[in-house]
Protein backbone atom coordinates (compact mmCIF):
# COMPACT_ATOMS: atom_id res chain seq x y z
CA UNK A 1 0.00 0.00 0.00
CA UNK A 2 2.44 2.44 1.10
CA UNK A 3 4.61 1.68 -2.24
CA UNK A 4 1.87 2.62 -4.20
CA UNK A 5 0.85 5.65 -2.55
CA UNK A 6 4.51 6.58 -2.49
CA UNK A 7 4.41 6.29 -6.59
CA UNK A 8 7.20 4.43 -6.69
CA UNK A 9 5.72 2.94 -10.14
CA UNK A 10 3.43 5.38 -11.44
CA UNK A 11 2.57 2.70 -14.10
CA UNK A 12 1.36 0.35 -11.08
CA UNK A 13 -2.16 -0.58 -10.94
CA UNK A 14 -3.92 1.46 -8.59
CA UNK A 15 -1.36 4.52 -8.16
CA UNK A 16 -1.79 7.66 -6.77
CA UNK A 17 -1.82 10.66 -9.32
CA UNK A 18 0.46 12.34 -6.54
CA UNK A 19 2.54 10.78 -4.04
CA UNK A 20 1.66 11.32 -0.77
CA UNK A 21 4.13 13.52 1.46
CA UNK A 22 6.77 11.03 3.03
CA UNK A 23 5.53 12.42 6.35
CA UNK A 24 2.21 10.86 5.68
CA UNK A 25 3.51 7.59 4.86
CA UNK A 26 4.63 7.70 8.15
CA UNK A 27 1.65 8.63 9.97
CA UNK A 28 -0.15 6.17 7.32
CA UNK A 29 2.20 3.12 8.36
CA UNK A 30 1.52 4.40 12.05
CA UNK A 31 -2.24 4.22 11.92
CA UNK A 32 -2.09 0.43 10.23
CA UNK A 33 0.61 -0.65 13.03
CA UNK A 34 -1.68 0.97 15.61
CA UNK A 35 -5.00 -0.87 14.15
CA UNK A 36 -3.17 -4.64 14.11
CA UNK A 37 -1.57 -3.80 17.41
CA UNK A 38 -4.81 -3.01 18.99
CA UNK A 39 -6.61 -5.73 16.79
CA UNK A 40 -4.19 -8.52 18.76
CA UNK A 41 -4.60 -6.64 22.03
CA UNK A 42 -8.77 -7.55 21.74
CA UNK A 43 -8.00 -11.16 21.31
CA UNK A 44 -7.27 -11.76 17.95
CA UNK A 45 -4.52 -14.53 17.46
CA UNK A 46 -1.57 -12.40 15.03
CA UNK A 47 -1.94 -15.33 12.67
CA UNK A 48 -4.94 -14.70 12.16
CA UNK A 49 -4.14 -11.07 10.54
CA UNK A 50 -2.75 -12.43 7.22
CA UNK A 51 -3.72 -8.46 5.04
CA UNK A 52 -5.01 -5.55 5.29
CA UNK A 53 -8.66 -7.28 4.32
CA UNK A 54 -8.47 -8.57 7.65
CA UNK A 55 -8.68 -5.55 9.28
CA UNK A 56 -11.68 -4.08 7.66
CA UNK A 57 -13.97 -6.61 7.97
CA UNK A 58 -16.53 -5.55 10.30
CA UNK A 59 -16.36 -7.43 13.38
CA UNK A 60 -12.55 -6.53 13.32
CA UNK A 61 -12.86 -2.84 12.83
CA UNK A 62 -15.37 -2.98 15.81
CA UNK A 63 -12.72 -4.99 18.13
CA UNK A 64 -9.38 -2.14 16.81
CA UNK A 65 -11.76 1.07 17.21
CA UNK A 66 -13.24 -0.31 20.59
CA UNK A 67 -9.95 -1.11 22.20
CA UNK A 68 -8.05 2.44 20.58
CA UNK A 69 -10.94 4.19 22.59
CA UNK A 70 -10.60 1.76 25.84
CA UNK A 71 -6.65 3.48 25.80
CA UNK A 72 -6.91 6.82 25.00
CA UNK A 73 -9.74 9.42 23.20
CA UNK A 74 -8.25 11.03 20.73
CA UNK A 75 -7.43 12.61 17.11
CA UNK A 76 -5.17 9.96 16.21
CA UNK A 77 -7.93 7.27 16.80
CA UNK A 78 -10.56 9.78 14.42
CA UNK A 79 -8.62 9.51 11.46
CA UNK A 80 -7.36 6.08 11.92
CA UNK A 81 -10.42 4.79 11.33
CA UNK A 82 -11.09 7.04 8.34
CA UNK A 83 -7.95 5.41 6.85
CA UNK A 84 -9.31 2.25 7.48
CA UNK A 85 -12.16 2.92 5.87
CA UNK A 86 -10.16 4.54 2.79
CA UNK A 87 -8.21 0.76 3.16
CA UNK A 88 -11.59 -0.92 2.48
CA UNK A 89 -13.11 1.64 -0.91
CA UNK A 90 -9.34 1.73 -2.52
CA UNK A 91 -7.34 -1.36 -1.94
CA UNK A 92 -9.21 -4.12 -0.46
CA UNK A 93 -12.41 -3.20 -2.87
CA UNK A 94 -15.55 -4.33 -0.59
CA UNK A 95 -18.77 -3.42 -1.79
CA UNK A 96 -21.00 -0.41 -1.31
CA UNK A 97 -22.77 -1.76 1.42
CA UNK A 98 -20.00 -3.10 3.56
CA UNK A 99 -18.19 0.29 2.77
CA UNK A 100 -21.33 2.05 4.68
CA UNK A 101 -21.25 -0.16 7.40
CA UNK A 102 -17.41 0.42 8.13
CA UNK A 103 -18.22 4.83 7.83
CA UNK A 104 -21.17 3.94 10.25
CA UNK A 105 -18.98 2.18 12.85
CA UNK A 106 -16.08 4.96 12.54
CA UNK A 107 -18.17 8.04 12.70
CA UNK A 108 -18.90 6.35 16.22
CA UNK A 109 -15.56 7.56 16.93
CA UNK A 110 -15.48 11.21 18.62
CA UNK A 111 -14.60 13.75 16.14
CA UNK A 112 -11.84 16.45 16.54
CA UNK A 113 -13.13 19.42 18.12
CA UNK A 114 -12.53 22.03 15.51
CA UNK A 115 -9.93 25.06 16.56
CA UNK A 116 -7.03 25.32 18.73
CA UNK A 117 -6.03 22.54 21.69
CA UNK A 118 -6.43 23.95 25.48
CA UNK A 119 -2.66 23.48 25.25
CA UNK A 120 -2.19 26.07 22.45
CA UNK A 121 -4.82 29.01 24.12
CA UNK A 122 -2.58 28.28 26.98
CA UNK A 123 0.47 29.36 24.80
CA UNK A 124 -1.18 32.01 23.32
CA UNK A 125 -2.58 33.44 26.59
CA UNK A 126 1.30 34.20 27.31
CA UNK A 127 1.24 36.56 24.60
CA UNK A 128 -2.01 38.70 26.14
CA UNK A 129 0.82 40.73 27.71
CA UNK A 130 2.37 43.07 25.46
CA UNK A 131 6.18 42.17 26.71
CA UNK A 132 6.39 38.62 26.46
CA UNK A 133 5.91 39.31 22.86
CA UNK A 134 8.68 41.56 22.77
CA UNK A 135 10.50 39.32 24.90
CA UNK A 136 10.31 36.72 22.25
CA UNK A 137 11.17 38.49 19.40
CA UNK A 138 14.30 40.94 20.97
CA UNK A 139 15.57 37.24 22.22
CA UNK A 140 17.67 36.18 18.52
CA UNK A 141 19.67 39.32 19.30
CA UNK A 142 20.64 38.91 22.97
CA UNK A 143 21.78 35.23 22.06
CA UNK A 144 23.90 36.79 18.99
CA UNK A 145 25.24 39.30 20.88
CA UNK A 146 26.50 37.20 23.54
CA UNK A 147 27.41 34.36 21.26
CA UNK A 148 29.80 36.59 19.61
CA UNK A 149 31.62 37.32 23.25
CA UNK A 150 32.08 33.60 23.63
CA UNK A 151 34.44 31.64 22.90
CA UNK A 152 33.80 28.87 20.35
CA UNK A 153 32.42 25.43 21.44
CA UNK A 154 29.67 23.34 21.77
CA UNK A 155 26.94 25.78 23.65
CA UNK A 156 27.93 28.81 20.91
CA UNK A 157 26.57 26.51 18.22
CA UNK A 158 23.70 25.92 19.84
CA UNK A 159 23.36 29.60 21.12
CA UNK A 160 23.87 30.86 17.52
CA UNK A 161 20.99 27.96 16.12
CA UNK A 162 18.82 28.82 18.70
CA UNK A 163 19.20 32.66 17.88
CA UNK A 164 18.36 31.84 14.51
CA UNK A 165 15.95 29.26 14.77
CA UNK A 166 13.80 32.10 17.09
CA UNK A 167 14.11 34.72 14.47
CA UNK A 168 13.19 32.88 11.47
CA UNK A 169 10.13 31.10 13.28
CA UNK A 170 9.05 34.58 14.18
CA UNK A 171 9.19 36.26 10.45
CA UNK A 172 8.08 33.09 8.91
CA UNK A 173 6.43 30.49 11.10
CA UNK A 174 7.54 27.44 9.30
CA UNK A 175 6.96 24.07 10.16
CA UNK A 176 9.15 22.19 11.89
CA UNK A 177 9.69 19.51 9.10
CA UNK A 178 10.88 22.40 7.09
CA UNK A 179 12.93 24.67 9.52
CA UNK A 180 15.15 21.56 10.66
CA UNK A 181 16.03 20.62 6.42
CA UNK A 182 17.01 24.26 5.67
CA UNK A 183 20.52 24.64 3.64
CA UNK A 184 22.22 27.49 1.96
CA UNK A 185 21.87 27.58 -1.47
CA UNK A 186 18.60 25.34 -2.09
CA UNK A 187 16.59 27.24 0.78
CA UNK A 188 18.52 30.09 1.65
CA UNK A 189 19.62 32.75 -0.85
CA UNK A 190 21.88 35.09 0.72
CA UNK A 191 23.09 38.13 -0.95
CA UNK A 192 25.46 40.25 0.98
CA UNK A 193 25.05 43.63 -0.61
CA UNK A 194 23.71 45.98 1.47
CA UNK A 195 20.69 46.90 -0.72
CA UNK A 196 19.96 43.48 -1.90
CA UNK A 197 17.06 41.09 -0.24
CA UNK A 198 17.87 37.67 0.80
CA UNK A 199 15.26 35.06 0.78
CA UNK A 200 13.66 32.04 2.18
CA UNK A 201 12.52 29.76 -0.37
CA UNK A 202 10.70 26.15 0.30
CA UNK A 203 9.05 24.11 -2.92
CA UNK A 204 6.05 23.30 -3.17
CA UNK A 205 6.91 19.26 -3.20
CA UNK A 206 8.37 19.73 0.23
CA UNK A 207 5.35 21.46 2.24
CA UNK A 208 3.04 19.02 3.64
CA UNK A 209 0.31 21.54 1.67
CA UNK A 210 2.20 21.42 -1.58
CA UNK A 211 2.21 25.28 -1.67
CA UNK A 212 5.78 26.73 -2.70
CA UNK A 213 6.67 29.29 0.37
CA UNK A 214 9.15 32.24 -0.17
CA UNK A 215 9.85 34.80 2.97
CA UNK A 216 12.36 37.99 2.37
CA UNK A 217 14.74 37.82 4.81
CA UNK A 218 14.28 40.97 7.09
CA UNK A 219 18.52 42.64 6.70
CA UNK A 220 19.61 41.94 10.20
CA UNK A 221 18.17 38.64 10.55
CA UNK A 222 20.44 38.23 7.16
CA UNK A 223 23.38 39.54 8.46
CA UNK A 224 23.23 36.92 11.18
CA UNK A 225 22.78 33.74 8.75
CA UNK A 226 25.72 35.07 6.40
CA UNK A 227 27.99 35.60 9.63
CA UNK A 228 27.12 31.74 11.31
CA UNK A 229 27.49 30.40 7.62
CA UNK A 230 30.83 32.15 6.48
CA UNK A 231 32.57 32.78 10.21
CA UNK A 232 30.75 31.12 13.27
CA UNK A 233 29.64 28.06 12.20
CA UNK A 234 33.05 27.02 10.51
CA UNK A 235 35.03 27.82 13.58
CA UNK A 236 33.57 25.29 15.58
CA UNK A 237 32.76 22.18 12.93
CA UNK A 238 35.86 22.96 10.67
CA UNK A 239 33.89 24.13 7.48
CA UNK A 240 31.52 25.90 5.89
CA UNK A 241 27.65 24.73 6.30
CA UNK A 242 25.64 23.73 3.87
CA UNK A 243 22.41 23.04 5.99
CA UNK A 244 21.88 25.35 8.64
CA UNK A 245 21.27 23.40 11.79
CA UNK A 246 24.45 20.73 12.23
CA UNK A 247 26.02 19.38 14.97
CA UNK A 248 29.39 19.83 15.95
CA UNK A 249 30.80 17.07 14.03
CA UNK A 250 29.08 18.55 11.18
CA UNK A 251 26.04 15.97 10.99
CA UNK A 252 22.77 17.00 10.34
CA UNK A 253 20.66 18.03 13.53
CA UNK A 254 17.24 16.21 13.89
CA UNK A 255 13.66 17.63 14.55
CA UNK A 256 13.66 16.19 17.89
CA UNK A 257 16.66 17.80 18.96
CA UNK A 258 16.30 21.39 17.64
CA UNK A 259 12.89 20.99 18.90
CA UNK A 260 14.08 20.46 22.55
CA UNK A 261 17.02 23.31 22.04
CA UNK A 262 14.58 25.87 20.98
CA UNK A 263 11.98 25.09 24.14
CA UNK A 264 14.99 25.22 26.55
CA UNK A 265 16.18 28.17 25.34
CA UNK A 266 12.87 30.00 25.42
CA UNK A 267 11.95 28.99 28.85
CA UNK A 268 15.36 29.52 30.36
CA UNK A 269 15.85 32.86 29.11
CA UNK A 270 12.73 34.63 28.23
CA UNK A 271 9.97 32.73 30.41
CA UNK A 272 8.29 31.10 27.47
CA UNK A 273 6.58 27.86 27.45
CA UNK A 274 6.16 27.44 23.00
CA UNK A 275 6.84 24.68 20.75
CA UNK A 276 8.13 25.10 17.37
CA UNK A 277 5.14 24.47 15.77
CA UNK A 278 2.80 27.19 18.21
CA UNK A 279 4.95 29.84 16.26
CA UNK A 280 2.31 29.20 13.71
CA UNK A 281 -0.62 29.66 15.96
CA UNK A 282 1.04 32.81 17.52
CA UNK A 283 1.39 33.88 13.88
CA UNK A 284 -2.24 33.76 13.34
CA UNK A 285 -3.08 35.35 16.20
CA UNK A 286 -0.73 38.65 15.32
CA UNK A 287 -2.45 38.81 12.20
CA UNK A 288 -6.10 38.57 13.14
CA UNK A 289 -5.42 40.86 16.13
CA UNK A 290 -3.68 43.61 13.79
CA UNK A 291 -6.19 42.74 11.04
CA UNK A 292 -9.95 41.30 12.30
CA UNK A 293 -11.32 39.01 9.87
CA UNK A 294 -7.83 38.67 7.21
CA UNK A 295 -7.83 34.90 6.86
CA UNK A 296 -7.16 34.59 3.85
CA UNK A 297 -3.72 36.60 4.86
CA UNK A 298 -3.15 33.79 7.87
CA UNK A 299 -3.83 30.88 5.01
CA UNK A 300 -1.61 32.27 2.63
CA UNK A 301 1.30 33.12 5.27
CA UNK A 302 0.69 29.46 6.94
CA UNK A 303 0.52 27.78 3.82
CA UNK A 304 -2.78 26.07 4.38
CA UNK A 305 -4.75 25.04 0.91
CA UNK A 306 -8.13 25.60 2.70
CA UNK A 307 -9.43 28.77 4.05
CA UNK A 308 -11.87 26.40 6.23
CA UNK A 309 -8.98 25.11 7.78
CA UNK A 310 -8.08 28.69 9.15
CA UNK A 311 -11.14 29.64 9.89
CA UNK A 312 -12.18 26.77 11.82
CA UNK A 313 -8.28 26.91 14.19
CA UNK A 314 -8.42 30.39 14.55
CA UNK A 315 -12.36 31.65 14.81
CA UNK A 316 -11.40 31.64 18.47
CA UNK A 317 -8.64 34.38 18.32
CA UNK A 318 -10.99 36.49 15.90
CA UNK A 319 -14.01 35.98 17.94
CA UNK A 320 -11.89 37.68 21.04
CA UNK A 321 -10.72 40.73 18.78
CA UNK A 322 -14.51 41.57 18.02
CA UNK A 323 -15.50 41.16 21.30
CA UNK A 324 -12.78 43.76 22.21
CA UNK A 325 -13.90 46.03 19.38
CA UNK A 326 -17.62 45.38 21.35
CA UNK A 327 -16.50 46.37 24.35
CA UNK A 328 -14.89 49.81 23.51
CA UNK A 329 -17.91 50.26 22.02
CA UNK A 330 -19.41 49.88 25.20
CA UNK A 331 -17.44 52.05 27.40
CA UNK A 332 -17.90 54.75 24.86
CA UNK A 333 -21.65 54.65 25.38
CA UNK A 334 -20.91 54.74 28.92
CA UNK A 335 -18.53 57.49 28.61
CA UNK A 336 -20.81 59.77 26.47
CA UNK A 337 -23.62 59.63 28.86
CA UNK A 338 -21.89 60.27 31.80
CA UNK A 339 -22.10 63.95 33.55
CA UNK A 340 -19.13 65.93 32.79
CA UNK A 341 -17.77 67.80 36.98
CA UNK A 342 -19.41 70.93 35.66
CA UNK A 343 -22.79 69.41 35.09
CA UNK A 344 -22.70 68.06 38.45
CA UNK A 345 -21.49 71.09 40.26
CA UNK A 346 -24.45 73.04 38.12
CA UNK A 347 -27.21 70.48 39.02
Amino acid sequence: MCQISAVSDPFALNARRRALARRTLQLRRDEIHAAVTALVESGTKPSAIRSLADLVQPDNLKRILRRRLECKTNTFNHFLGKTLVQVARDWVKVDAEEALELKRLVSKMPAPVAGLTDRNKQALRQFDDPAVLRRLYCLPEILWKEARREKSNRLTLAKTQVALAVGIECYTALRLQNLVALEFGTHLFMREDARAISSLEVPAHEVKSRTDLAFDIPPGLAKMLIEYRDHLAPNIIGHRPTRLFVNVDGTPKNQAALSVLIMTYLRRRAGIVLTPHQFRHLAAKVVLEAQPGEFEVVKQFLGHTSIKTTVSAYAGIDTRRAARRHQHLVEQALAAQMPTRRSRRRA
